[in-house]
């Protein structure tokens, strides 16, 4: 398998990730990402048998995402045909864990490395749509439709 390097910001999705796959790990998990175990595990097999510790960073990780996770799926309950942009989105499967319906429209957006992992390691899916690029070039901009709608 290729080999994807990941540079500067792009680093900080590893240890995110594996605090999702830990947390997963947890007879009551706070997150529940099965994503982020499965991917954790393709990415580092062995990334559980070493001393990871309990961050509060890893902790804040968990925390934030099932935050705006809960966060997504209430606006989504209110705005079922939204269009939903994921900027600097690494290796989360926000996507997954809310599920949202057919009728709204999902761009995950970042750097091309990193989309290229997403692409190795997660499903695709119908209204999904990831961006490789960085947030800070405008021309991404471009594959949003205007209308809103794919």
């Amino acid at each position: 398998m290729k080999e994807t390097q990941l540079v500067g910001v792009q680093k900080t999705l590893s240890p995110v990730l594996k605090a999702k796959a830990l947390d997963n790990r947890l007879p009551d998990p706070i997150l529940g990402d099965t994503y982020a175990e499965q991917v954790m595990r393709r990415l580092d097999p062995g990334y559980d048998q070493r001393r990871f510790g309990t961050s509060q960073v890893g902790l804040a990780a968990v925390v934030r995402a099932k935050a705006h996770d809960d966060w997504a799926r209430s606006f989504l309950a209110a705005h079922p045909d939204a269009v939903v942009l994921h900027l600097g989105c690494g290796l989360d499967a926000r996507v997954y864990r809310i599920d949202p319906p057919a009728t709204v429209d999902w761009y995950d957006l970042d750097y091309p490395t990193v989309i290229e992992l997403r692409e190795r390691f997660l499903p695709p899916r119908e209204h999904y749509t990831l961006i490789a690029s960085s947030v800070t070039d405008p021309a991404w901009l471009d594959r949003i439709p205007a209308s809103g709608r794919c």
